[in-house]
């Protein structure tokens, strides 16, 4: 397979994780199943950290955070800086993560989403005056066990299209 089509697979998960971000849950749900979103560039961007520190750069994360700021509505430079900082902490753990045992790589992606919400909570207090909830903790939960589903489709999908 070619590279130009490698980077056009990866760049449309990427979109496909801004998409799925931005995307409003049906009416006729409860509001409560809102807080069982996950927080899917995370999850997204630390996958392809961990496996191609190479290629997605701080740029290129910072690019898609600046993008999701505009569309959620955040303040503008949040969710680059918490997507910047979740590639940072996936390329210094990279050689580490392969040899975590799963119930380690959900631990970690609990702490990691955790520290993202949190600070996207405290930014969101500073400038609009939203309260602290508990809802972060359940997120961070929700993005935690999604985390394995995740990395094993984004790996068979590195595989099936030899993006490297």
């Amino acid at each position: 397979m070619n590279t130009p089509v490698r980077g056009i697979v990866v760049l449309l998960i990427l979109l496909i994780g801004l998409l799925l971000t931005v995307g409003h849950l049906p009416r006729v749900l409860p509001d409560w199943i809102g807080w069982l979103r996950p927080e899917w560039m995370v999850l997204i961007c630390f996958f392809w950290a961990i496996e191609l520190p190479e290629r997605i750069g701080l740029v290129s994360v910072w690019a898609c955070g600046s993008v999701m700021d505009v569309m959620v509505g955040d303040a503008i430079g949040t969710n680059g800086a918490c997507l910047a900082l979740v590639s940072f902490v996936g390329w210094k753990l990279q050689s580490r993560v392969s040899l975590y045992s799963p119930f380690q790589q959900i631990a970690l992606m609990f702490v990691i989403s955790l520290g993202v919400l949190w600070i996207k909570a405290v930014i969101d207090n500073l400038f609009n005056g939203v309260a602290f909830t508990t809802h972060i903790l359940v997120n961070a939960a929700c993005t935690s066990l999604w985390w394995i589903l995740i990395s094993r489709v984004l790996g068979r999908v590195k595989t099936r299209f030899d993006i490297r």
